[in-house]
């Protein structure tokens, strides 16, 4: 049973006295591709405008790819030790898995697209079946982007709904962090990502426990 209830407590329960680390790791986060957004602007203006832009947009999109395998390997362990999370889990992430991050966010970024092209709903309704992917990838780290996309469309098997309501579920934070600036999302972001470490575990948990896996699934 998704209980979204449950895991928002827990990632706060989870949180209590271990904001620092992940709250950092956010704001850390918006400074690199502000940045990137910003040299871009700038780029875009010079003799050789289109070209340097397009550059560093290759970079950006790699930033955002790291970004995303730090987030998921920095809360996922906020979600299962007791220990702070510090600069030491954040090199882990980037050395071990940037590579695996790009080529994860391609592949699903490429999927997403070609389901977008069909009918907007049906993108957003595979965004969540993949949505699993980079916790599947960051917690068995022989897997490939081909095979955790895959897992991940088991592990969502009906639940994608329940994961589009968790998500509207923090509609009301979303709107006060735009009313303090964006200031707000640097404790926003930890909040929503230490749930869904919470909800990947018990989605993973459920789909062991009904067969629909099995622990040699996880394998390579």
């Amino acid at each position: 049973m998704f209980n979204r209830a449950e895991y928002k407590a827990r990632a706060l329960e989870q949180l209590k006295g271990r904001w620092k680390g992940p709250c950092l790791v956010t704001a850390a986060s918006v400074v690199v591709l502000f940045g990137f957004e910003f040299a871009s602007g700038l780029l875009a203006k010079s003799e050789y405008g289109i070209a340097l832009s397009q550059f560093v947009g290759l970079f950006f999109v790699a930033a955002i790819a790291i970004i995303n395998m730090v987030s998921a390997y920095v809360h996922l362990k906020l979600s299962r030790s007791l220990t702070p999370i510090t600069s030491d889990d954040v090199l882990v992430a980037i050395g071990d898995y940037s590579v695996k991050g790009i080529l994860g966010l391609l592949w699903y970024e490429l999927w997403a697209f070609l389901w977008a092209l069909l009918f907007y709903i049906p993108g957003i309704v595979k965004m969540y079946a993949y949505s699993q992917m980079f916790f599947v990838m960051i917690e068995n780290p022989d897997i490939g982007p081909r095979k955790a996309m895959n897992i991940s469309k088991v592990l969502t098997y009906g639940h994608k709904a329940d994961l589009f309501v968790m998500d509207l579920s923090f509609w009301g934070w979303s709107l006060l962090c735009i009313l303090s600036l964006g200031i707000g999302a640097i404790w926003l972001v930890p909040y929503i990502q230490t749930t869904k470490a919470n909800a990947y575990t018990a989605l993973k948990t459920e789909a062991l426990e009904s067969g629909r896996l099995k622990i040699a699934d996880f394998a390579k």
